[in-house]
């Protein structure tokens, strides 16, 4: 919920994996049982769970394979058959091919895979981005020139943990005035506590936290707490520069309060009043409830209780903080090796899926794409999306 604050689990880009592929001049062992899992999986767009091995299925669950694979047939259409080279598999489809990586551990189950994105025209690319089921809006903006892509790019939708954009905007004002520095201290407060993702949900109350930390993990691992907290720190004056529609800011523990089961009856005042600061009365109200729990989580999209920017409002959000060193903890899913300079935050949530990534290229071309996908009766995986967007980067680098 509220995070995609990671590359995407099975690797669609030459970004990190979290399983080991195999390396460029490795032969996998048990060359026809690879080539046999590979065809299987992307045959019938399923994984067996019983191939992987315990230390994969610990990073990435079938689910997310899957999730991948339905990526992949989006992007370029049926599978037709697989070929092996003494580097890689080769996957053929009807309108293109993808390399896959695929190692084998002494049990013969698989312990790395990974699918480099399709190799699409930008045309292509953004033409399956057209293609994904539910609202999708994108804007490709290159720096001193007009639009070089755009669908809807001026429609507000779910954005998810993509906010975190403009709570960092507010943050870097105040630093920039000089009424706060990076390396003020903040104590860590219980009832700035959220659920995942995140780690300083875990960490003690009290803990003493430089602003810089809280940054950092806001975006780097798109830290719900930290997030929290410095929306807190900065208050709402800092922050409705930024906030567009969103009036009241919300934080993510008031989210998942309103999306919850215990939140029921005060989510329905939330939606029927009409001003913001009706909305900021029954927030009060929901501050002063116990954090829910992750069962008790709604798990149908309500894309009314969410952050709502346009993906021409989030890039005009990265652009004064995507030179910051915490931007590029994190790529995303672009391949970091392709450009000079990668920024990027995203976002997820039930229904929900946005990627914002600001690069310069290595010809000195400074661009930022930013695409959403709101699906207001079913959740999404975002994979068709990913595959797109990593797949339109690809062609972007060469700008």
């Amino acid at each position: 919920m509220l995070s995609l604050s990671a590359p995407p689990a099975v690797a669609q880009s030459s970004s990190p994996s979290p399983a080991p592929p195999v390396s460029p001049t490795a032969v996998p062992p048990g060359i026809e049982l690879a080539r046999s899992r590979v065809d299987t999986m992307l045959r019938t767009g399923h994984a067996d769970a019983s191939w992987f091995s315990a230390s994969f299925l610990a990073q990435v669950s079938v689910s997310q394979v899957n999730a991948v694979l339905a990526g992949l047939t989006s992007a370029l259409g049926a599978y037709q058959s697989v070929e092996y080279t003494p580097t890689k598999f080769i996957a053929h489809f009807a309108k293109g091919t993808d390399d896959v990586q695929i190692h084998l551990d002494a049990e013969n189950k698989i312990d790395g895979l990974l699918f480099k994105p399709p190799l699409l025209s930008l045309d292509d690319a953004l033409r399956a981005l057209q293609r994904v089921v539910g609202t999708v809006s994108y804007v490709i903006v290159e720096e001193g020139r007009s639009d070089r892509a755009a669908l809807n790019p001026s429609e507000p939708l779910a954005v998810g943990s993509a906010f975190k954009l403009a709570v960092l905007n507010a943050l870097l004002d105040e630093i920039t005035r000089g009424s706060r520095h990076w390396n003020d201290v903040v104590p860590l407060a219980q009832r700035w506590k959220s659920l995942p993702s995140g780690v300083l949900r875990t960490w003690p109350a009290g803990t003493p936290l430089t602003l810089a930390t809280y940054a950092a993990e806001m975006i780097s691992i798109s830290d719900n707490t930290a997030a929290d907290a410095l929306v807190r720190i900065v208050g709402p004056a800092a922050l409705k520069r930024y906030g567009g529609s969103n009036d009241p800011f919300l934080t993510t523990r008031e989210v998942f309060t309103l999306k919850s089961d215990e939140g029921t009856s005060l989510r329905g005042m939330y939606l029927t009043v009409d001003s913001p600061t009706a909305r900021a009365a029954v927030l009060r109200r929901v501050d002063a409830l116990p954090l829910p729990s992750i069962g008790g989580l709604l798990s149908r999209p309500n894309l009314a209780v969410e952050w709502h920017y346009s993906v021409r409002d989030l890039c005009k959000l990265m652009d004064p903080v995507a030179a910051l060193p915490l931007m590029s903890i994190n790529p995303g899913v672009a391949a970091p090796g392709d450009f000079a300079r990668v920024a990027f935050k995203g976002g997820s949530d039930v229904g929900v899926v946005n990627l914002t990534t600001m690069v310069t290229t290595k010809r000195g071309t400074k661009l930022c794409f930013s695409a959403t996908e709101n699906d207001s009766a079913h959740d999404v995986n975002g994979a068709a999306l990913e595959t797109a967007y990593a797949a339109a980067l690809r062609q972007l680098a060469k700008l």
